[in-house]
């Protein structure tokens, strides 16, 4: 039995490829939605639209960092007390070290900063792994062949021109790049072909999207 697994995010690409899944009729479809909890409000509203409009339900899923959190606050409590830390500043990281729920300020609260052009782990930790944990490894435990569907195009970087467009990942994993050599104009072409609307966000601009998360932080 081979799954078929659509990763969404709301943007065009990830729309794109899950429309190209329907048409193509693909078994066992999945679409799955890694959510950060720090998305704005209207990739929210458009991931619940797109699941409407093209009635495939999309599962959410999201990362937990309330284990990490736990081991951090015992090596703060036991490690920095050691060290001569003073008790004022200990109970002050003791007093915001607990789960928000919300998995990008909680990676933040493990990792003690926030993700960087030099620290970059939000994609690995708040999306991948909850994706391969909670949906992958179920599906490979039950046999046969995981396609794990990635929209992702050449064009968009250097290091995404050189990928090739099915790799194997292991145990039955497949990484699967089917818009590899789209061009932006087929993307939104497959929007306009299935009467699908992109995300507002972009009509507002590219801008907009993708600095929202920096402008929460400011």
């Amino acid at each position: 039995m081979t799954h078929n697994v659509v990763s969404v995010s709301g943007g065009k690409d990830s729309t794109a490829l899950l429309l190209l899944a329907i048409v193509q009729e693909v078994p066992n479809l999945q679409a799955v939605f890694a959510d950060t909890g720090h998305e704005h409000q209207q990739t929210y509203d458009y991931v619940n639209y797109l699941a409407q409009a093209t009635g495939v339900p999309i599962r959410w899923v999201k990362a937990d960092f309330s284990e990490q959190i736990a081991r951090k606050r015992l090596y703060v409590d036991t490690k920095w007390r050691e060290k001569d830390v003073p008790d004022s500043i200990v109970e002050q990281a003791l007093a915001v070290l607990h789960p928000t729920g919300i998995p990008f300020l909680d990676l933040c609260l493990w990792k003690g900063r926030f993700p960087s052009t030099k620290t970059r782990f939000c994609t690995t930790e708040l999306k991948a792994n909850p994706l391969i944990e909670q949906v992958m490894l179920p599906l490979m435990e039950e046999g046969g062949m995981v396609l794990s569907w990635q929209g992702v195009r050449a064009e968009e970087s250097l290091a995404r021109r050189y990928l090739p467009e099915c790799d194997e990942v292991g145990g039955g994993l497949f990484n699967y790049r089917p818009i590899l050599r789209w061009k932006v104009a087929d993307v939104f072409d497959a929007h306009h072909l299935m009467n699908i609307k992109p995300n507002p966000l972009y009509l507002q601009g590219a801008e907009e999207s993708w600095m929202h998360a920096l402008r929460q932080l400011q």
